[in-house]
């Protein structure tokens, strides 16, 4: 994490000229890192080496303009957040990529970053899908793409296509997809409803003929925002009514993912051929609880940074959004050490 970008030696963006503005800003951060060391609502611990800490963020219109767009120190508990991550898929990332760049930059060299390209049409809502990762921890093994529909298939393309990449970490070697599922509307028996549902049975049953009865993924993690409502919902049964399961640790728990804490819109699934990834733990990141908790402490900058003031629970609650976003981050744990099962395979086999 690029923390001397707030104790700037030149001109650049990402600094606070007010020192009490910026000394607010560093004691909201220090406050949040004590909130994601928390072993009961922050993350694990990234190692080097042994486990895999893999997130899901829908971060609201990552690159808009609203209420003057982000405030720079938004941007740096963005970054903190993900840098607890070994790799993390975003979406929500806008055509403009000027506070995605920004976030990079806080994060540092020894992150990785995949972005798509703009789904056109009205649907794409101008949104990119990107991967975060820790070179440390994650390698890239050079597949990366956007997932189009062929030409016999019946179903229309997605409304922002999904985007796939092939990843290593430690001992497992997996495909992982992220997507922003269309949402449409509410009511089940509408049409826009089950464009929703179709999208997620289509890409679910895409991935399954296409990369798991090819033989293309032994692993693969499909992750992002697919606005499922509840596992009684029939989005929930297309998501996994294929070849993907979502883990147990995630499944055991009410892991309720937007801001209102009532929806479980977001969603880590899994396909995995020789049952050889353990899940350990999961969570969702309430960031809520550690900054843009309350007006009192905000409503000065905030009234700086945009014309209009804000002054009112409400109104606070809508900008925090655009801030940080509607949305919490998903993560699960695994783990990626498979040594010992690698060597008792070898000393078991039959051979001279």
């Amino acid at each position: 994490m690029n923390y001397y970008y707030l104790n700037a030696l030149g001109e650049q963006p990402l600094y606070i000229d007010n020192k009490k503005d910026r000394d607010a800003v560093i004691d909201n951060i220090i406050r949040l890192r004590a909130h994601l060391n928390d072993k009961k609502r922050g993350i694990p611990e990234k190692k080097l080496s042994g486990n895999l800490i893999l997130g899901t963020w829908n971060l609201r219109e990552l690159g808009n303009t609203k209420y003057g767009g982000r405030m720079p120190e938004s941007l740096y508990y963005i970054a903190e957040i993900i840098s607890r991550f070994d790799l993390v898929a975003i979406q929500e990332v806008r055509d403009q990529l000027g506070d995605f760049n920004k976030v990079c930059r806080i994060l540092g060299s020894d992150w990785g970053v995949f972005t798509s390209v703009v789904t056109q049409g009205a649907s794409g809502n101008k949104e990119r899908l990107a991967f975060l990762y820790d070179k440390r921890t994650v390698a890239f093994r050079n597949i990366a793409g956007q997932i189009i529909l062929p030409e016999s298939d019946a179903n229309p393309q997605f409304a922002r296509s999904p985007y796939i990449v092939r990843f290593q970490s430690g001992w497992l070697k997996f495909d992982i997809c992220t997507a922003h599922i269309y949402y449409g509307k509410d009511i089940k028996s509408s049409e826009a409803y089950q464009r929703r549902v179709n999208e997620i049975a289509t890409l679910t049953g895409h991935l399954k003929k296409y990369y798991i009865e090819k033989k293309e993924a032994y692993n693969m993690f499909l992750l992002g925002d697919f606005n499922i409502e509840d596992t009684n919902s029939p989005t929930y049964k297309a998501a996994t009514s294929s070849a993907f399961k979502i883990p147990n640790a995630i499944l055991g728990k009410n892991l309720f993912s937007n801001a209102k804490q009532d929806k479980i819109y977001d969603q880590i699934l899994y396909y995995n051929q020789f049952a050889d990834i353990t899940f350990t733990k999961a969570g969702v990141f309430n960031c809520y609880e550690s900054v843009f908790d309350n007006l009192k402490g905000y409503a000065a900058r905030i009234n700086r940074h945009q014309d209009k003031k804000i002054d009112s629970v409400k109104a606070f609650n809508d900008f925090r959004t655009y801030q940080m976003s509607d949305h919490f981050p998903l993560w699960v744990e695994m783990n990626t050490d498979h040594t010992e099962s690698y060597l008792g395979m070898i000393k078991n086999k039959k051979h001279s």
